[in-house]
């Protein structure tokens, strides 16, 4: 089985990377050698230098050298070191000839250029230039501290304002007059009067519909922040579900754009049953993402685990923690077949995993993962009775008192964000039980809540406190939300979790309080203080929704109540002795 040996850019800077089907002694000797597997381009890589290339090519057999100016390959046979890779060979980009062994990924360095740097401009990016560049510690932190260029962690490239004090800061970093194009220098998008919208068939399915969006920024940002939207890289648009709703959001979105929507689909193509729900879109992007991370071998395992959990209905949050502690287990295991593995290397793989730094959180996913598998899938009954389980940290919840829950409403003036804040507190729900909260759920005539499939697919009754009604009802009829209490951006569509937590971070930021604090914390601190006002502990229990009075218990070593009327026998041991002195005694 022949090895593909590229010359490749990966992590900002050239490689040798190491291309070949799936197999486990190869995988073995590319980590022994200090190789690193890229996920993105499927190889293994090592650094670009003649050492590497002599460590590869003296444990590796069966090379095949891919000529970057030719295409073609040509045969290395075995150790024989009269053919090199004709980049490395020639290459003004030479890294230092080193052992690759142990070898970091990421060398800081101090060195001068010795050679110009290898720059890359990418296309633009609405009001940034984006460039590509190895790392060099002194230029990069010149570029960082510049104002105007920002680092990208996810794309791994530099972005610059398009503004001409940007352009000369950095190019007089990087040494390279006119590197970026002459006055191509940013100008607000703001008409777009006679840009056109293309939607069209999709042909693969045709519950879906292609979009085909002006080269805008701004445009681009509100079609991506449609709730179901998909990319196509292969077509260059958007995917939509094809329903009338979905279109005609399409139509109220860029109105005030004035952009003008060709509709070319057929009639009838728009049905109202298109829409899919959110489990069969996070179903759709765990299995891609499952599926591109495992070889074609562990599909098997992967699809057998996925369609077990639906079948048994557990939720997406469930199926998205057991599968990826799954694939961690089996990328582990060189993704062996996992009826081969034995409970003691499962057992050996667990406290390997806890030696590492695991939380103990982590681990009981991983036991929980592991557990449903053999026994829903492989039908192991006894396999519990002998894995071990981490012991959880016994950390005490963040709680706020009842002054500084205050502090952060009074801090907050949009009314929305307020009543966000105070239902979440007055009622102790979840941050994802408020954004999903719709009016119908809302009993105003009994004063209560009604909290519908929430963790653990449970029903609940919660309070509604009267000291919100008067303000849900003005809120109702200042914003006119239509289904749910907080909408998000587009009608219809509810309040992003991220954006609840961004809510109670300014909030905290602005009330001054120097306390951590989350919008899980109101909850925490809504329980607390129903305890120090004397409620029966099994009401909380219902209020909060946990299963176990276990879960609710650990309020009580939070609470107040308790200690404050708790005296030390030290202190009770220094009082007896006064008043023995107060008597003369």
């Amino acid at each position: 089985m022949q090895i593909i040996v590229k010359k490749i850019w990966h992590r900002d800077a050239d490689r040798i990377g190491l291309f070949f089907k799936y197999d486990t002694a190869r995988i073995t000797i590319a980590r022994k050698l200090g190789g690193k597997y890229s996920q993105s381009l499927r190889c293994w890589y090592f650094d670009y230098s003649k050492a590497s290339y002599k460590i590869i090519s003296e444990n590796f057999t069966d090379l095949v050298i891919e000529n970057p100016k030719t295409n073609s390959t040509q045969q290395l046979a075995g150790s024989t070191m009269s053919r090199d890779l004709p980049a490395i060979a020639t290459s003004d980009f030479q890294l230092d000839v080193a052992p690759v062994l142990h070898n970091p990924e990421h060398i800081t360095t101090n060195k001068p250029l010795v050679s110009p740097l290898r720059l890359e401009l990418l296309p633009n990016l609405g009001k940034y230039w984006v460039f590509k560049m190895p790392y060099h510690q002194s230029i990069c932190k010149q570029l960082l501290a510049t104002k105007g260029v920002y680092w990208n962690a996810n794309y791994k490239v530099y972005m610059v304002l398009r503004q001409a004090e940007v352009q000369a800061k950095v190019e007089t970093i990087i040494a390279v007059p006119s590197f970026f194009p002459e006055n191509d220098f940013y100008k607000s998008e703001l008409g777009f009067a006679g840009e056109t919208i293309v939607v069209k068939v999709h042909t693969e399915d045709s519950k879906w519909m292609e979009v085909y969006m002006p080269p805008y920024l701004v445009l681009r940002e509100k079609i991506k922040r449609f709730s179901m939207v998909r990319f196509s890289t292969i077509k260059n648009c958007y995917l939509l579900p094809a329903t009338p709703s979905v279109y005609e959001a399409i139509l109220m979105q860029f109105e005030p754009n004035k952009v003008l929507v060709s509709n070319q689909l057929p009639k009838g193509y728009l049905l109202k049953q298109n829409l899919p729900n959110r489990k069969q879109l996070d179903l759709r992007k765990t299995k891609e993402q499952l599926f591109n991370q495992v070889p074609e071998a562990a599909h098997e395992y992967v699809s057998l685990l996925i369609d077990t959990i639906l079948a048994l209905n557990y939720s997406s949050s469930t199926m998205r923690t057991y599968t990826s502690s799954f694939l961690k287990f089996l990328r582990d295991h060189q993704f062996r077949d996992p009826h081969t593995i034995s409970q003691k290397e499962i057992v050996k793989y667990l406290a390997s995993l806890m030696e590492r730094g695991l939380s103990a959180a982590s681990g009981h996913s991983m036991v929980n993962a592991l557990l449903f598998y053999y026994q829903q899938i492989e039908h192991q009954k006894g396999f519990e009775l002998k894995l071990p389980r981490p012991k959880f940290e016994k950390k005490l919840p963040s709680v706020l008192t009842m002054e500084e829950c205050l502090e952060i409403f009074r801090a907050v003036d949009n009314p929305k964000h307020k009543l966000l804040l105070l239902i979440g507190y007055g009622a102790g729900l979840r941050v994802s039980e408020i954004v999903t909260l719709e009016w119908r759920d809302i009993l105003f005539s009994e004063h209560k809540i009604h909290i519908k499939n929430a963790k653990g697919k449970k029903d609940r009754m919660v309070m509604l406190p009267y000291s919100i009604v008067n303000s849900l009802e003005i809120y109702k009829k200042l914003y006119q939300p239509n289904k749910y209490v907080f909408e998000g951006q587009f009608a219809g569509e509810p309040y992003s979790t991220g954006s609840a937590r961004s809510v109670m971070r300014q909030a905290l930021k602005k009330s001054g309080l120097e306390k951590k604090a989350t919008v899980h914390t109101l909850r925490h601190s809504f329980a607390t203080h129903l305890l120090e006002s004397g409620t029966d502990i099994r009401y909380i229990q219902k209020f909060l929704g946990h299963a176990s009075i276990k879960t609710t218990t650990i309020y009580t070593h939070v609470s107040k109540i308790a200690s404050d009327k708790i005296a030390s026998p030290l202190d009770r041991l220094v009082d007896e002795n006064n008043k023995k002195k107060l008597s003369g005694r």
